[in-house]
């Protein structure tokens, strides 16, 4: 039977305080994942649709994403 291997409160905090976000090589900003929705309308039925995809935001493209 293998053995239990505990942490101690020192693992544990150095575990809280790594930072596991990927940064931007452009301006070394913290990228965070938002879904972008774009409606789109089509005019043959009167329809609308949604486009979502997940996009990568930091500050190079802020602008961009939240008009």
């Amino acid at each position: 039977m293998a053995k239990r291997v505990t942490r101690g409160f020192a693992d544990k905090a150095a575990k809280a305080l790594k930072d596991n976000k990927k940064h931007c090589a452009v301006c070394g900003e913290a990228i965070e994942l938002v879904k972008h929705v774009v409606t789109m309308t089509d005019p043959t039925n009167d329809s609308i649709r949604f486009r979502e995809k997940m996009v990568g935001v930091c500050g190079c493209n802020r602008n961009e994403i939240y008009k």
